[in-house]
């Protein structure tokens, strides 16, 4: 009985300690403000586009013969946060997102925005 009267206290006490942990993330591609001034409308190429920009993270054909390509880049944060022998909360935060999109018909760009949520 008396080591349970010691032992209780010992785990309600280390129970109180707190470790928080966060990791910074970044992913896809950032592109940048002088890449898109780069882009003439209906002279840059798909060739030319995916050569300097690289593969993009979605592609789209709609039916009227456009292709779409979006350039995603996110960066987030992810926060552990442990309580010693209770329990773990884990969380992902999305800080911000650009998507970059450009329109194209028959191989030549004929549009790209930038959007930033």
């Amino acid at each position: 009985m008396k080591r349970l009267l010691v032992l209780v206290p010992c785990i309600l006490l280390s129970s109180c300690a707190y470790n928080q942990h966060i990791n910074e993330h970044s992913s896809g591609v950032a592109i940048t403000q002088q890449q898109i001034a780069a882009v003439e409308i209906n002279k840059t190429t798909r060739q030319a586009l995916l050569t300097q920009w690289g593969i993009p993270d979605r592609t789209q054909q709609e039916k009227d013969g456009l292709e779409v390509f979006e350039y995603i880049h996110e960066h987030s944060k992810k926060s552990e946060q442990s309580f010693i022998f209770l329990f773990n909360i884990d969380s992902d935060k999305v800080v911000s997102r650009k998507i970059t999109r450009v329109v194209m018909r028959d191989g030549l760009v004929i549009s790209v925005n930038t959007s930033e949520v």
